[in-house]
Order: C-alpha cells, then sequence, then structure tokens
C-alpha cells in the first residue's frame, strides 16, 4: 500500500477516493453539528425528534440553495479579479474536520479538496436525506 502523507497524482483513482472521503466526511461532521444543535434546542422545549427532523429539512433545504448559488460559474467578464488561482484558503471548520478519523492520515491538501460549495451541497442532500429517513424509515411525525 502507498505511504499515505504522500501526494496522490491529481486525477488518479487514490485522489478521486481521497477527495470522496474527504466531501463525504465533511457532509457528515455537517449534519452532526446541525442535528446535535436542534436537539440542544428542541429536546428541552418538547419538540423532541421532530424538532430535530424539521431543523435538519429547513437547513438542509436553505443549504441547497445557498451551494447551488455558490456552484454557478463565473461570469466571463468577472474574471479579471486579479486573484490567484490554486491558493484555497482553509477555514477553521476545516481545519476541525481535517482532525476527524480517517482524514488525519488519508487527508488532502485544501487545493487538491473538492471546493467548499461543493462538500456543502452534498452536505444539504444528507441533511435532506436523514430528515427523510426519520420521517419514513424512523417513524419522526408530528
Amino acid at each position: 500500500m502507498a505511504h499515505p502523507h504522500r501526494r496522490p497524482p491529481v486525477g488518479s483513482a487514490a485522489h478521486r477516493a481521497r477527495q470522496a472521503l474527504d466531501a463525504a466526511t465533511y457532509a457528515t461532521v455537517v449534519v452532526v453539528c446541525v442535528a446535535a444543535t436542534a436537539a440542544v434546542v428542541s429536546l428541552p422545549l418538547g419538540g423532541g425528534l421532530v424538532g430535530v427532523k424539521y431543523a435538519l429539512f429547513f437547513v438542509g433545504f436553505f443549504l441547497f440553495g445557498v451551494s447551488t448559488f455558490q456552484l454557478r460559474p463565473r461570469p466571463p467578464w468577472k474574471d479579471d479579479t486579479g486573484e490567484t488561482v490554486g491558493t484555497r484558503d482553509e477555514s477553521r471548520f476545516q481545519r476541525l474536520v481535517q482532525r476527524v478519523p480517517p482524514l488525519g492520515q488519508y487527508g488532502l491538501v485544501p487545493d487538491d479538496r473538492l471546493s467548499p460549495a461543493a462538500k456543502l451541497f452534498l452536505s444539504s442532500l444528507l441533511m435532506l436525506a436523514v430528515s427523510f429517513a426519520l420521517e419514513t424509515v424512523f417513524g419522526v411525525a408530528v
């Protein structure tokens, strides 16, 4: 097996697998954070898991819209910003996510990861799926 800290060639199967692992971990952490926050608010107020389900649905729907808007291609007339291509900053939240196993061992440098908007889009889809599963599979209803 290849050394885990060695950077795989961009576009290789190993690189794509690490991107998928990074995006899936990011989406999972986002959903857990939203669900935990919703539970902290909903449970003491008597809303129970119904409040968590609704919070996941509404936040997921909101993030779906925001991330879709962010994923739009940049108009050609706005490309003269003078920004350096290929230097993506890492947010505090992303640094936290990078500590979640197994990303510490198999993580990527910021420029090799999917864009934050793409990971937010995947997070919104997972959030909506968890909300849907809470209602249809686990019977969490009003």
